[in-house]
């Protein structure tokens, strides 16, 4: 009877959303689209049954279907991501034999955003060059002028049991293991893990039961998240390493009309973040949420997708990434002659000096901000510019000897080091 019942093979493709790398809430709809185009051009394919999420998860959870489906038949999982930066969209596609968890195929494209629909095309027409070779070529055999329940079947003798047929069993149970790991990876399931871990940890012995724990027990490290946190760490040490932009205008000199010994010195400056910091943090990384109020932006970033490492964590709870701006003043021999700090710490304005004239401010802001909590982090940015004159008073001759200005943005931690061999 298994002639008559035999079965062409299949193709199952399951085709999910292509995956939104930065979560970009504007170019959400993007996803479902090229999924929809794919599905599009697909869909005339007899030996091709597209699948959807549900049926992804089904096929995982009962891997026994497997065995049902006409020999030959294959199942292929296509994992589909994009990534926008302006009007540049790249989309990259890697096609997975389920049964395997072997990639048999992988494409990039890039296309324009403000061109969807050729980008559109572009996807369909890659997935199908892709599926090609897979696709169950049509049967050259003559069809039989009678009708099918005409033709008398042939008695079929089991096969007789050999060290081939239980080599093959092997086979098929080692190729179910490799779908149950590939299923834990797909789906996020770590059940099997959970239980061994609970099974050695608990004992049992003369009705007593009792478990081995420890409180020094952090949360598991995902090594999928590497590379974004690897990203993470290099855009965080440049944030705290150099986040702002200064610019700098010529000194206004003021002659005293009751004194013309004296003049004082302004000096203004305008304090504001790089103007590709806020950009780039929208187009690196993939940040779980933004809110955003007026010039006010806040990225959420969440262990869902990065490993935040512990000196990291320590640095953002100690603050010990805040930093002021130290301003010297240097005569013509590159000696300091003025010093201003601007900072909100009190040690600092009531400290004096005998080397130079020294004056403590408090008038600068910090425009970016780190928040740490047990799930999250949170960076805060403000994208405005901080316009501040500063003000001191020197005799003439003083002011004449002057002839170099720096600002230097100096770690909180740091400052007495740098500011106790000047003053």
């Amino acid at each position: 009877m298994s002639a008559l019942f035999a079965r062409d093979p299949l193709v199952y493709f399951y085709l999910l959303p292509f995956d939104n790398v930065q979560n970009d809430a504007s170019v959400e709809w993007i996803g479902p689209g090229l999924s929809e185009i794919v599905k599009d051009k697909l869909k005339n394919e007899s030996t091709l049954r597209i699948q959807n999420n549900d049926d992804l998860e089904y096929i995982m959870n009962n891997r026994s279907e497997l065995l049902k489906q006409a020999r030959g038949s294959k199942n292929l999982l296509l994992l589909g991501k994009f990534n926008r930066k302006l009007d540049d969209i790249s989309v990259s596609m890697q096609l997975i034999d389920i049964a395997t968890w072997e990639e048999t195929s992988n494409k990039t494209i890039s296309g324009f955003y403000s061109a969807i629909p050729a980008l559109k095309d572009k996807v369909g027409e890659t997935v199908e060059a892709m599926l090609s070779e897979f696709l169950p070529k049509p049967s050259d055999k003559p069809k039989s002028p009678f009708p099918d329940f005409a033709i008398k079947p042939q008695k079929q003798l089991p096969p007789k049991v050999s060290i081939e047929s239980e080599r093959v069993a092997s086979s098929l149970d080692a190729a179910i293991l490799e779908l149950e790991a590939s299923m834990d990876f797909v789906l996020g399931s770590k059940k099997r893990e959970e239980e061994a871990k609970k099974e050695k940890s608990i004992q049992q012995s003369a009705g007593e039961w009792s478990m081995d724990f420890t409180a020094e027990s952090k949360v598991d490290i995902n090594p999928e998240n590497d590379e974004n946190s690897a990203l993470l760490e290099t855009v965080l040490d440049q944030l705290i390493s150099s986040p702002y932009q200064v610019k700098l205008e010529r000194p206004n000199f003021i002659y005293h009309e009751d004194d013309e010994q004296l003049i004082t010195v302004q000096f203004k400056v305008e304090y504001s973040l790089k103007e590709n910091i806020i950009h780039e943090m929208l187009t690196t990384l993939p940040y779980t949420g933004l809110q955003e109020d007026g010039s006010l932006t806040v990225f959420y970033y969440s262990r869902d997708k990065f490993n935040f490492p512990q000196y990291l964590i320590d640095d953002i709870i100690s603050e010990s990434y805040r930093k002021i701006p130290v301003i010297q003043f240097f005569d013509k021999s590159r000696n300091p002659s003025v010093v201003l700090t601007d900072t909100p710490d009190s040690y600092w304005h009531a400290r004096s000096s005998s080397k130079v004239l020294y004056i403590p401010s408090n008038k600068f802001s910090p425009l970016i901000n780190f928040t740490m909590g047990g799930w999250s982090m949170q960076i805060a940015m403000e994208t405005v510019k901080i316009p501040i004159t500063y003000e001191f008073t020197l005799p003439v001759g003083a002011v004449e000897n002057l002839s170099n200005v720096t600002i230097k943005f100096v770690n909180e931690a740091d400052l007495r080091s740098f500011l106790d061999p000047i003053l």
